[in-house]
């Protein structure tokens, strides 16, 4: 093997094994085998561990790669609230408000609109 090659072996494994790393750091990463997609459910009782660690981002990294993956599950409508409210816990009033607008349109039926129509009066009164 050539010194060249050496080198962009040591270059590819760097940058093949450094997303792995970060998501890891940030309790992201997932077990076992990676190719396996995890359940929604799965993802979103992570997600609700994150948001009581106060894991704000991952939170709502897993919520967004839930509704992502499981457009059907009946988790989506809890997950879009939740990301609201990961948006609120930090202070981020206006991608909070997007949210919970975002909720109230798409799920009008649901039994937390009134909730979210309070936190939605709440922001527009500050």
């Amino acid at each position: 093997m050539t010194l060249r090659s050496i080198a962009w072996s040591v270059v590819m494994s760097v940058l093949f094994l450094a997303p792995a790393a970060f998501l890891h750091a940030q309790g992201l990463a997932p077990t076992g085998n990676a190719q396996v997609q995890q359940p929604d459910s799965v993802l979103f009782q992570r997600a609700m561990k994150a948001m009581k660690e106060s894991r704000f981002t991952a939170a709502r990294t897993l919520l967004n790669s839930l509704i992502r993956s499981y457009p059907d599950s009946d988790l989506v409508p809890r997950a879009k609230l939740a990301i609201g409210d990961a948006w609120y816990a930090e202070g981020a009033f206006k991608q909070a408000e997007l949210e919970y607008q975002d909720f109230v349109t798409f799920f009008p039926n649901r039994p937390e609109v009134a909730e979210t129509k309070l936190k939605l009066d709440s922001i527009q009164k500050r």
